[in-house]
């Protein structure tokens, strides 16, 4: 469990949000080489990256 201050989270979850937003961006080229396409959702601190058919993988707040 998370211990530090208020602004110390924020940051973190600033940086948790990119680490998601560039899975996103990696699942997206994995599904464009065509070999299959992922599908479901995955839950992270930064979010909730999920695959939203014909428009890729997003990020969302829970």
């Amino acid at each position: 469990m998370f211990a530090g201050t208020a602004e110390e989270l924020r940051a973190r979850q600033a940086q948790a949000r990119e680490l998601a937003v560039q899975a996103a961006a990696l699942l997206d080229q994995i599904d464009a080489l065509g070999v299959g396409e992922g599908a479901g959702q995955l839950h992270t601190a930064g979010g909730v990256i999920r695959n939203r058919p014909g428009r890729g993988w997003t990020v969302a707040s829970r």
